[in-house]
C-alpha cells in the first residue's frame, strides 16, 4: 500500500480524540501518521481547533513518551508534563487502522543546549549556538543513538522518522532571531560551520590546518560584515562554489561532516529493531541541494537507512518536481524516496498545485508522500488534500 501519512503533533490529536482523528484520518485517504515524538519549542496557530489553546506554545525539547532514563548516560530526554499527550502514541498504536511514524527532533534542542553549553554548536568565533547540539560531541551522539533505541524498543512503529541528525543553519528561526544585516547563503554557511573542541580534534585527526581555516572563516564574515553592501543570491550561491572549488581544506572539513552524519544515522539504524524503519529528513534547506551545509550526503545517507524522507516546500509545482528530480539523481533509486509536500501556505500556490506536483514527482517513480501538517493547515486545505488524494486513488 502507498504511503500516505500526515504529519501531526499529540496535541492536536489529542483536541478530538484518537479514535476520531484515525476515522477522519481514513475518510480523506489517509493510511499513516507521521507523530512527533521528540520536538523543539515553537508558536503554532491551529486553525481548526475544537478546544484552547488556538495558540500554542510547545514545551521546548521534550519528549511525547515516557523514556527509560536507565538507557541515558550523561544527557537525558524528559517527558512533555501533560499526561494525556503521553498517552497519544500508545493509543494509535493500539488503535492499529493507521501505520505509525515517530517523528524523531534529535539535534536541534534548545532545553538541551541550554543545560549543556559544552556540547552545543560553536561558530568560528567561539560563540555557542543553544538551540544546536554537536553530533561530533560523542555525548551529543550517544544521547540520538539512546533516544531512538529508547522510543524504538518500547513502542511498536513503523518507522522513526529522524529530523535535524546533523548541524543546524544558522538561521533556522531560533525566537526573537533579529538582524540589521542582510542574510545570504554564503554569510549564513561561514557562520553555521562548527568549530568546538570536538569538531577541531576531528579535523586534525583527518589531516585538516583547522586553525587555520577557522582563521579564513573568521576573516570571511569579519570583512563581508564590515562591506557597505550586501550580496544577492546569486552572488552569494557564487562565492559559496568558488570557495569549495578552492578551498581544499574546507572541501576536507565539510565531507568530515557529512561522514559524521552518515555515521551517526548509521549507529541508530543498527541500534533500533530490523523491524522499525528508518527515515531521515536530510535537510530544512531550500533547494534540497544544499543539504551538505548540514552534514547531510543524499547518497550515504540512502545506503545507510531505509528512506530519505525529503520536505519539497516549493511555492510552486514545477519548483518542487525539479527539486525532486534533483534528489533522485543524487540518491539513484525512487523507491528510497518519500516525499513530503506542504498543501498550503506558503507552498504550492497556497494549495492549488498539489495534485500536480504530485502526478510530476510520481511521474518520476517516487511513489510514497506525506503532508504537513494537521493541526497547522486550515480545514478547507485539509479538504482539498482529501479531494485529491481520492482524485488520484
Amino acid at each position: 500500500m502507498a504511503y500516505r501519512s500526515l504529519y501531526t503533533y499529540a496535541w492536536d490529536i489529542a483536541d478530538i480524540g484518537v479514535t476520531q482523528f484515525i476515522d477522519d484520518m481514513l475518510n480523506m485517504g489517509i493510511t499513516d501518521v507521521t507523530v512527533a515524538t521528540a520536538y523543539h519549542a515553537g508558536k503554532f496557530i491551529r486553525p481548526h481547533a475544537k478546544n484552547p489553546p488556538r495558540v500554542i506554545f510547545p514545551e521546548d525539547g521534550v519528549t511525547y513518551f515516557d523514556p527509560d532514563l536507565q538507557r541515558y548516560s550523561e544527557i537525558q530526554p524528559q517527558a512533555h508534563s501533560d499526561e494525556t499527550l503521553l498517552a497519544v502514541l500508545p493509543a494509535l498504536l493500539k488503535d492499529g487502522r493507521l501505520k505509525v511514524h515517530g517523528w524523531t527532533v534529535l539535534l536541534h534542542n534548545t532545553r538541551l543546549g541550554t543545560e549543556f553549553p559544552q556540547y552545543t554548536v560553536k561558530n568560528a568565533f567561539g560563540d555557542p549556538y543553544v538551540y544546536s547540539l554537536c553530533p561530533m560531541q560523542a555525548a551529543v551522539f550517544d544521547y540520538a543513538v539512546n533516544l531512538c533505541t529508547d522510543l524504538s524498543h518500547q513502542h511498536a512503529l513503523h518507522s522513526i522518522v529522524l529530523e535535524t541528525p546533523g548541524w543546524q543553519p544558522y538561521g533556522h528561526g531560533y525566537h526573537h532571531e533579529f538582524a540589521q544585516v542582510a542574510s545570504n547563503p554564503w554569510l549564513d554557511n561561514m557562520l553555521g560551520m562548527c568549530f568546538c573542541d570536538a569538531c577541531k580534534s576531528a579535523a586534525k585527526d583527518k589531516g585538516i590546518a583547522i586553525d587555520a581555516l577557522q582563521t579564513r572563516v573568521q576573516n570571511n564574515i569579519s570583512n563581508y560584515l564590515a562591506l557597505p553592501a550586501d550580496a544577492q543570491a546569486d552572488q552569494a550561491a557564487s562565492w559559496t562554489q568558488a570557495e569549495l572549488l578552492t578551498d581544499p581544506e574546507l572541501l576536507a572539513f565539510i565531507s568530515m561532516r557529512q561522514d559524521r552524519v552518515t555515521q551517526l544515522v548509521s549507529a541508530i539504524r543498527a541500534a533500533i529493531p530490523s523491524n522499525c524503519e528508518l527515515a531521515v529528513i536530510p535537510t530544512v534547506q531550500r533547494p534540497t541541494a544544499a543539504c551538505w551545509s548540514e552534514g547531510s550526503d543524499l547518497k550515504a545517507l540512502s545506503e545507510v537507512a531505509d528512506y530519505i524522507e525529503i520536505p519539497f516546500y516549493e511555492p510552486t509545482a514545477s519548483r518542487a518536481i525539479a527539486d525532486a528530480w534533483e534528489s533522485l539523481r543524487q540518491i539513484g533509486k525512487p523507491e528510497k524516496i518519500r516525499a513530503i509536500l506542504r498543501p498550503g501556505l506558503p507552498d504550492l500556490n497556497q494549495g492549488a498545485d498539489l495534485a500536480p506536483a504530485m502526478k510530476g514527482i510520481q511521474a518520476l517513480g517516487i511513489k510514497d508522500f506525506a503532508f504537513y501538517n494537521y493541526g497547522l493547515l486550515p480545514q478547507y486545505q485539509l479538504d482539498h488534500l482529501a479531494n485529491t488524494l481520492k482524485e488520484q486513488a
